[in-house]
């Protein structure tokens, strides 16, 4: 008992003090495309530490406690986080799916419903070894002992589906970037990293069906060990940040200044539509390396949809002139002809360039 929650309150140290380091680093970081990355990533240390508190404080000690309730759910909410930031990092939308955000999200809370119920009349089991399952199977009514088990196979039985979905966000993320030409060696280290995570999500989830001590034990050395390995990845990738943007490392200018500027030139360099990614880099004078991750973790996009993204931004702001005619500006932006630019313009900004145009006409004339 004493080693159990020795390891339990060193992991929740170390978790609360890594957790604080990466606060303060992400709290003074301006706002920008990469906020809501920081969130989910302060989102993520605050549920391990939901997680190491289930444990720690409760008065039965629940580490040894086969198909816990609260451990579970706890867990749960870890899995769900990490699928969300692998997700977030992917730039995907998991949650663009109501259907998998109701899946994900309603079959756990009705699975769990009956525990709640349960508890709350004071009825509830606590499995210290599988005899107390068989002996609870055997009961006249087992009811409460089939619901249990029936809420631990749908929590596990979601955690398998996330971990497939999780391994083909990776491949097609990993994807793009290749055919994009994009630089491809930040997706290797955070895949390593997702790697070793999974591995003790995977560790912590098969330590709900073993009731001793010694496997929590050396688990909760396992999360101390990885959660100080991705803090300093973190932190790394916060300086990684800081100097790609900074001025210095680009002689004035930061990165996303040299690519607006870029992006103003005369002809608009985008209605080259033969550019690749290392020959958009040379034009801009960055390295292959630098606009890679700029369109990636900065802009949230693959290389071509940030094109698609810049020329849209181009024809609205041409759309601003009469004086041009509207299948010019589709040329001038890298459009092929009017069709495309407008089928193009109407998915962006939900009304086709005549109608814009003409909307723009009207407030002036008001």
């Amino acid at each position: 008992m004493i080693l159990s929650y020795a390891t339990s309150l060193v992991a929740i140290a170390a978790t609360a003090i890594c957790f604080i380091i990466i606060t303060l680093m992400y709290w003074r970081s301006p706002s920008g495309p990469l906020t809501f990355k920081r969130r989910v990533i302060i989102a993520d240390y605050c549920l391990l530490l939901l997680y190491l508190c289930c444990h720690f404080f409760r008065s039965r000690n629940d580490e040894t406690e086969i198909l816990c309730v609260p451990s579970i759910l706890s867990l749960y909410l870890l899995w769900e986080s990490f699928l969300i930031t692998c997700t977030t990092f992917s730039n995907g939308k998991i949650y663009a799916n109501k259907y998998a955000l109701l899946f994900y999200n309603l079959l756990p809370l009705s699975l769990l419903t009956p525990q709640m119920i349960y508890a709350a009349n004071g009825h509830i089991y606590h499995f210290q070894n599988y005899d107390q399952v068989m002996q609870a199977l055997n009961q006249a009514i087992p009811m409460e002992a089939y619901m249990r088990i029936a809420f631990v196979a749908g929590i596990i039985f979601c955690m398998l589906l996330m971990i497939v979905e999780i391994l083909h966000q990776q491949i097609k993320y990993k994807q793009q970037i290749i055919e994009d030409k994009g630089d491809i060696r930040g997706v290797a280290r955070r895949n390593t990293l997702y790697l070793g995570t999974g591995i003790l999500l995977v560790t912590i989830t098969i330590g709900q069906f073993i009731p001793t001590i010694t496997f929590h034990a050396i688990l909760k050395i396992g999360i101390i060990f990885t959660v100080i390995a991705i803090t300093r990845f973190y932190v790394n990738l916060h300086k990684h940040i800081k100097k790609l943007e900074s001025h210095s490392y680009n002689r004035g200018k930061t990165i996303k200044e040299k690519i607006d500027q870029w992006l103003d030139q005369e002809p608009f360099p985008l209605s080259n539509t033969e550019l690749t990614m290392e020959k958009t880099a040379a034009s801009i004078g960055i390295p292959t390396m630098a606009l890679s991750y700029y369109i990636y973790e900065f802009a949230g996009k693959t290389f071509l949809s940030w094109q698609s993204e810049c020329r849209m931004l181009r024809c609205r702001e041409l759309l601003k002139d009469n004086n041009k005619n509207i299948s010019e500006i589709a040329y001038e932006c890298g459009y092929s002809d009017l069709a495309a630019m407008s089928k193009a313009f109407k998915k962006r900004f939900g009304v086709a360039p005549t109608v814009y145009r003409k909307k723009l006409s009207g407030e002036k004339g008001q």
